[in-house]
């Protein structure tokens, strides 16, 4: 059931305090994927707002791809996510931008000798050590992505020790001084996943992923290569110049 008119923020423009109560039901799950919202013409008096501010909300939520609304039908629940790639695009500002809360779990960290190829991408000798963290990362309790961090023991001494938890790794970043952070680099590749990938995303091996890598850079030094594997049937990624 849709929360009523009285746990609604009152602050807020009505068409926004819809659409939040909206995401908030579905996000505990009372709609799930592919499953069809209740119509304007139902919403609009539990809301007591007319169509048109119902139409708006959820013409919001089909912009931030969790509704997708077809002429004649109604509105069904789509949860795909907009990703954007750009230089200073970042994790938790994609999930938040979307009204989604961003979390990262930690599977391993460990160090290891850099081989060239990731060497190569970070701007150093092969065989440098190199700290490596892998995680799941998570939009309001969905899992959407695995990710791999290559890490320079350089510029991130004692991290082993230092980097226990995270909700994006912009704040490892800024743990060890370095504030900005532009992505460069980037390579986008769709492919099937492994079964590892598939089961990390809970997904079918016969679902396509999207592998997005690249290489963060603060000014000129090359601070991480990430090899990010999302899932393809809930992000979209786009590419911000």
């Amino acid at each position: 059931m849709l929360d009523d008119t009285a746990q609604l923020v009152s602050e807020l423009p009505r068409w926004r305090q819809i659409e939040l109560s909206i995401l908030r039901e579905i996000d505990a799950g009372a709609f799930k994927i592919g499953e069809k919202l209740p119509g304007e013409n139902a919403l609009a008096p539990h809301f007591g707002v007319t169509r048109t501010t119902v139409r708006r909300a959820l013409t919001e939520l089909q912009n931030k791809g969790i509704l997708r609304i077809e002429q004649g039908r109604g509105a069904f629940v789509e949860r795909r996510l907009q990703y954007g790639l750009g230089p200073d695009s970042s994790f938790m500002a994609n999930l938040r931008d979307a009204s989604l809360t961003p979390a990262a779990q930690i599977l391993h960290r460990f160090e290891i000798a850099a081989p060239a190829d990731v060497a190569a991408k970070l701007d150093m000798a092969t065989g440098s050590p190199i700290f490596i963290i892998d995680t799941i990362g998570e939009a309001s309790g969905t899992i959407i992505s695995v990710t791999r961090h290559h890490l320079p023991v350089d510029f991130f001494p004692d991290a082993s020790s230092r980097v226990q938890a995270f909700s994006c790794i912009t704040e490892v970043y800024k743990q060890f001084g370095f504030k900005r952070s532009r992505r460069t680099n980037c390579v986008i590749e769709a492919r099937l996943p492994t079964p590892d990938e598939a089961s990390r995303l809970g997904q079918p091996r016969t679902e396509p992923i999207l592998e997005v890598r690249s290489v963060k850079r603060a000014g000129e030094r090359a601070i991480d290569y990430t090899v990010a594997r999302f899932s393809a049937a809930r992000v979209s990624v786009s590419v911000d110049n």
